[in-house]
């Protein structure tokens, strides 16, 4: 039998096995108190039963015992065996009674030096000394993400899963970390999210990934599915290495990780401390540092950083990708298609450089992508009709006027401009679709879509009672703010998308039916203006106040009946 059929026999057994024994681990768990309990820093309210990877383990291990031999497994499944034998017994071990941080990585260790043993690692022909250590940092880093990403029900086992069926195959030194796409994000996400915090990196928290799409307003389940999909999407980017060419491969992994980025950036900006820092009411902590101006500052550079990072790689995937979809015929291995004479790595760097400064130039990093309107929408398609006759200007100048490809150009600035809108208007579609989910579980038959003015304490308060309402039909789903600091943040879960001067546009944009003023007395003279607007979008408008009133007791009270305002926002 070929070795594919022998796999197809073992993850059979594997998979049956592991659904007959996970009952009697769970089981067994309860009746021996192998349970973990709720924690301030977990996310389960409920005793949950450890010990799953016992039937994991041993369903593995009985398809290795009953299959190898028929199949004729050699020394280095039994290799490969010993490091998950050791992996298995340290994190029962550590279940049972706990293990410093010191054995886990000792056991991760020698895992790795068995797998590289058994002849799998980075770059078989590598010398020792450059594969080794690329290998045990894999090994040992991927370990960790999965690790991490077991704060779910089914969604580490899944996302195990899906990698094993998309890196089985594949040759690429990319394809594994394709396939792995969900728990690198994961964990580079937390660690991004941690230090920025002022938290430690190594203590737990509801700050994963999965946490954050539950903020947005998804099930467990749907946020666990969510993660399935990406990662099947991420692995399969990863398996069209073995049917395309290279240079179309690279370019996809460049779509993918700028796609990755996004989502990323979208859930890192989720206050998911909030909570933790004002002892769970989940009201908000307003800074009044004087430095806040400077961390805005600094925050807002790194937005910029992070999209030059992201729209070179979008260059140089829609270039690549022009490339082969162009043909490199008739110019040799070494050319840009239809652009003889100009070699591939430097045509990509004279290229990336001309377009970024044009998109620097034109403003694509000045914030301007809160309402991702037609406007912004034109500036970008202009601006990348820009940079490819700029680009063009630039090849003809160094190489000359031959080397310029109207077809090269055409394919590559179409690539581009649609990778570029996708970066600028995908956080808005994230959002979008989370809103449409949340309104399309709601429990309400008939609900209204609501706008809050100002995200100070007030406009918590007013979230909070719309939140904590048993029944209520009104359904928040968004921000507007005067603060420019605060606009294009996330805030409870919610979108902050603009200013009051944007406050009809964005009323008609998300369908709102209502919009619910909580600035206080200080800000008349904008909610007169925020009354305007929606006067002319056709919406209504409330004021959301907090009083308090005396009560009287069988006596006369000169204030009685008046209201007493309460602390201001």
């Amino acid at each position: 039998m070929p070795v594919i059929a022998w796999a197809a026999a073992a993850a059979c057994l594997s998979g049956a096995a592991t659904l007959l024994l996970t009952p009697a681990m769970i089981k067994a768990a309860y009746t021996f108190d192998w349970v973990d309990y709720p924690q301030a820093d977990r996310w389960h309210a409920t005793p949950t039963a450890l010990m799953g990877g016992v039937a994991m383990y041993g369903a593995g291990a009985l398809a290795l015992l009953l299959l190898g031999p028929l199949a004729g497994v050699g020394t280095d499944v039994g290799l490969i065996g010993g490091g998950a034998t050791l992996l298995f017994a340290v994190g029962m071990v550590d279940d049972l009674w706990g293990v410093g941080p010191t054995t886990k990585l000792a056991a991760q260790v020698g895992a790795a030096v068995l797998l590289m043993a058994a002849g799998h690692g980075f770059g078989p022909e590598w010398p020792l000394w450059a594969s080794g250590p690329v290998t045990l940092v894999w090994v040992i880093g991927i370990t960790n993400a999965v690790n991490l990403l077991d704060n779910m029900d089914g969604l580490a086992a899944g996302i195990g899963g899906i990698a094993a069926v998309a890196a089985g195959p594949g040759v690429a030194v990319l394809v594994p970390i394709c396939a792995l796409a969900v728990p690198i994000l994961d964990t580079t996400l937390v660690t991004v999210a941690r230090t920025q915090a002022g938290r430690p990196v190594t203590n737990g928290g509801q700050d994963h990934t999965s946490h954050r799409l539950v903020t947005l307003g998804l099930s467990e389940s749907a946020a666990v599915g969510t993660l399935h999909g990406m990662g099947a999407v991420a692995g399969g980017v990863g398996l069209t290495a073995l049917v395309v060419e290279p240079t179309l491969f690279y370019a996809a992994c460049a779509f993918g990780t700028v796609a990755l980025g996004v989502i990323g950036g979208s859930l890192g900006r989720l206050d998911v401390y909030r909570t933790a820092r004002v002892g769970g009411d989940g009201a908000p902590s307003v800074s009044t540092s004087p430095s806040s101006n400077a961390q805005a500052g600094q925050g807002r550079w790194q937005t910029v950083a992070a999209y030059l990072v992201g729209d070179g790689l979008l260059i140089g995937g829609a270039l690549a990708a022009a490339h082969a979809l162009v043909g490199p015929e008739g110019l040799g291995s070494d050319g840009l298609a239809g652009a003889e004479g100009v070699p591939i790595v430097e045509g990509v760097l004279l290229v990336g450089a001309i377009q970024l400064v044009v998109l620097y130039a034109m403003g694509l990093y000045r914030r301007l992508w809160r309402h991702a309107g037609t406007p912004g929408i034109a500036r970008i398609v202009g601006t990348i009709l820009l940079a490819q006759a700029a680009t063009a200007g630039g090849l003809a100048l160094v190489y000359g006027l031959d080397t310029v490809s109207a077809p090269l150009l055409m394919v590559d600035g179409v690539i581009l401009t649609l990778g570029v809108l996708g970066s600028r208007l995908g956080r808005r579609g994230l959002q979008r679709g989370a809103s449409l989910y949340r309104s399309r579980v709601a429990p309400a038959e008939s609900t209204s879509n609501v706008l809050l003015y100002g995200t100070g304490e007030r406009g918590m308060l007013a979230l909070r009672a719309l939140r904590d309402a048993e029944e209520t039909d009104r359904v928040p789903v968004g921000f507007v703010d005067p603060d420019p600091s605060k606009q294009d943040q996330i805030v409870q879960g919610l979108p902050v998308f603009g200013g009051p001067g944007a406050c009809a546009d964005l009323c008609r944009e998300h369908d709102i039916d209502e919009v619910i003023v909580a600035v206080g007395d200080a800000a008349a003279d904008r909610e007169q203006e925020v009354a305007r607007q929606c006067a002319e979008a056709g919406v209504a408008c409330r004021s959301f106040d907090v009083q308090m009133k005396p009560l009287g007791a069988g006596r006369e009270d000169s204030t009685h009946g008046e209201p007493m305002p309460g602390p201001p926002a």
